[in-house]
């Protein structure tokens, strides 16, 4: 079954859709200090982190995300030089996804913040639960119950799994951040 998502920026400049592919994703929050520091530096910390200091992500395939419009506006940052690459808008700042920095890897990990959803229960319709809570240890205030206070090894096999489909199934392209093996924007190391 799939489902289809829309995508847009606070200021209605960046526009796509994402394919919500049964099986294909993991709903997650994270919790760890680098997210934190990407909303700071964004300064977006109200609408990309919640009471706990959380992201919301979407982790899917590339070939499901499409930017429809507003191309011009995407850009990137690294925190360090060897992190993912933080794809964002420049028009206003929303955070767009995350990626690893090699166009071959089958990952996406979609911020829930650039989806279009009038409340939290269409959120969870269109989504379904989350599914792993990770670096709690990171927290504002207290770790939420359901966290684990790093990224559980137990969720290894998982990811492996996942990303071995998407690449023997070709989910890796099109991507929206690639063309062929390059970035589609210049991408800027912050620290």
């Amino acid at each position: 079954m799939v489902s289809k998502v829309a995508l847009a920026c606070a200021c209605g400049a960046v526009k796509g859709e994402l394919d919500v592919v049964a099986g294909d994703y993991f709903h997650v929050h994270c919790l760890c200090c680098d997210c934190q520091r990407y909303a700071r530096h964004l300064g977006n910390e109200a609408a990309m982190l919640d009471e706990y200091g959380a992201t919301e992500l979407f982790q899917t395939y590339p070939a499901y995300m499409k930017i429809t419009q507003g191309h011009e506006y995407i850009q990137a940052v690294q925190l360090t030089p060897k992190g993912i690459y933080r794809w964002h808008t420049r028009c206003c700042q929303m955070p767009v996804a995350n990626t690893v920095k090699s166009a071959g890897v089958p990952f996406v990990g979609v911020s829930v913040t650039f989806m279009q959803f009038a409340n939290e229960q269409e959120t969870l319709t269109a989504l379904g639960p989350v599914t792993l809570k990770a670096f709690g240890k990171y927290a504002k205030g207290n770790i939420p119950e359901d966290a684990h206070p790093r990224f559980p090894v137990s969720f290894m096999p998982k990811i492996l799994g996942f990303m071995i489909k998407g690449r023997l199934t070709g989910k890796h392209k099109p991507s929206p951040f690639f063309n062929a093996t390059n970035p589609v924007a210049p991408v800027r190391t912050l620290y």
